[in-house]
């Protein structure tokens, strides 16, 4: 009797233990769900407008005069209707012994007139004149003289008054121009080395400009 009970009871505690194994010791299955929030879409930053930048100063060489590259524009415009160019250029440190000056008139890397042909110190090829007029306006004028016409580059300004060509005229008698040629608005482009400024201000005057002014354009 005692052995049965005794074996009943190891049966019991076997039983027991099993289910305790069988039994989860949680729910391993059970997944912890973690809530991410979504990031807040950064506002654009606002992005203030570009600067207006300034068109750079035209250089010899960049198209917009005949002078070539590494030659000073002393005077150059665009001139309206045919779409030529009048330019006046000089090479650097000029003088009237040493370099160059020169006028050239025509289309884009194709020059129709070039005084002088050659690129011989200048010498006194070239005058300076003051134009003075009623107002407050004046300016100033090129000229040379070429196969008996005389060649003028002016440039007038003054309150409301806007002015640059060339002029061409008999060389003795400026009483009519036989052709003048506006400049077109904003085309004026001038080197502002104040060296070439000084050197063609010593330039000679001439006389018949000084006296009596620009031959009428018609």
């Amino acid at each position: 009797m005692k052995s049965a009970n005794l074996l009943a009871i190891a049966l019991l505690t076997t039983l027991v233990g099993c289910k305790a194994a069988d039994a989860p010791a949680g729910d391993a299955t059970k997944t912890t769900q973690v809530t991410v929030a979504s990031p807040t879409a950064a506002a654009p930053t606002p992005t203030s407008a570009p600067a207006a930048v300034e068109p750079a100063p035209a250089a010899a060489g960049d198209g917009r005069s005949l002078c070539a590259a590494g030659e000073s524009v002393v005077f150059s415009c665009t001139l309206s209707g045919d779409k030529k160019f009048a330019s006046l250029c000089a090479s650097k440190g000029v003088s009237d012994q040493a370099g160059y000056v020169y006028f050239a008139q025509g289309a884009a890397g194709h020059a129709d007139f070039v005084y002088p042909a050659d690129k011989s110190a200048p010498a006194g090829r070239f005058k300076r004149s003051h134009l003075g007029f009623g107002g407050g306006s004046g300016g100033f004028a090129y000229s040379f003289e070429d196969a008996g016409r005389k060649h003028i580059v002016y440039s007038i300004s003054g309150e409301g008054l806007e002015d640059q060509g060339v002029i061409v005229a008999a060389a003795q008698d400026l009483a009519k121009a036989d052709s003048a040629l506006a400049c077109e608005k904003g085309s004026v482009i001038e080197d502002e080395d104040d060296a070439l400024f000084k050197y063609t201000m010593s330039w000679p005057k001439d006389e018949a400009i000084e006296k009596n002014g620009l031959p009428p354009k018609n």
